[in-house]
């Protein structure tokens, strides 16, 4: 071998071309004019090939371990929210039916059972229900007044009041005598058994305000929401 041949072999021993062709290396290629696309053309070039990769649909993970939005993972984005957002506790649950408690028609039911249970004792020691006492007590406010009175004043027909007038009246406690001017109305009147019999229930109201646990000031206040509530039940039936 000449001195020629063995420096290219070694140069290519150690990787590097010979200094012709270096050299066209160097030299850049004349760039190939392209001709001018028309419009359709345009648009080929443009379009995604077939084969190429989008990152949206790649499914890489982003920081956080979220896949990215419109990953290909078998379900939309707004299908995502709805299955991963938390659902709310009245969106389609069923609303819970109201206890016992709830109702304030059972407070007022239970609260009147209760305060029948105070007076039954109290009014075991004079003989009287509790519906003879309340007409009694419409006699001791004014007597000498037509049943009328009575059947407005405690909200009961005539049906109902009359046998309990009669069986104050075998009691002796009052009279039912006709109307002279008007023989359809029947007038109730006290009789001395029936006026004395007041002063033993004058010790009624401390005994149910002690058993009440409450001031003066909430009995009243009390009082007046009750009446006022009855008032406006009453409005309403009658609407």
């Amino acid at each position: 071998m000449n001195e020629t041949t063995n420096q290219m072999s070694l140069l290519d021993a150690i990787g590097f071309s010979a200094p012709g062709e270096t050299q066209k290396s160097k030299k850049d290629p004349s760039p190939t004019k392209k001709k001018p696309l028309n419009k359709s053309q345009a648009k080929k070039e443009d379009a995604p090939q077939s084969g190429a990769t989008d990152k949206r649909d790649t499914g890489e993970v982003r920081p956080g371990g979220q896949p990215p939005e419109g990953a290909a993972t078998g379900t939309s984005p707004q299908e995502a929210v709805r299955e991963t957002a938390p659902h709310s506790a009245n969106a389609s649950a069923p609303p819970e039916p109201l206890h016992l408690d709830d109702f304030l028609c059972f407070a007022l039911y239970s609260a009147n059972h209760a305060m029948h249970g105070v007076y039954k004792d109290l009014l075991k020691e004079i003989g009287l229900t509790y519906p003879q006492f309340l007409a009694m007590t419409v006699l001791w406010e004014k007597n000498n007044v037509p049943v009328g009175t009575i059947t407005s004043k405690l909200q009961l027909d005539t049906n109902t009041l009359t046998p309990l007038l009669k069986r104050l009246e075998a009691m002796g406690l009052l009279t039912r005598t006709r109307n002279s001017k008007d023989e359809r109305q029947v007038i109730l009147k006290l009789t001395r058994k029936g006026r004395e019999l007041r002063k033993k229930t004058e010790r009624f109201s401390s005994c149910v305000f002690s058993a009440s646990g409450l001031t003066t000031d909430e009995i009243m206040d009390l009082q007046a929401k009750i009446m006022k509530l009855r008032d406006n039940l009453r409005k309403s039936d009658q609407s």
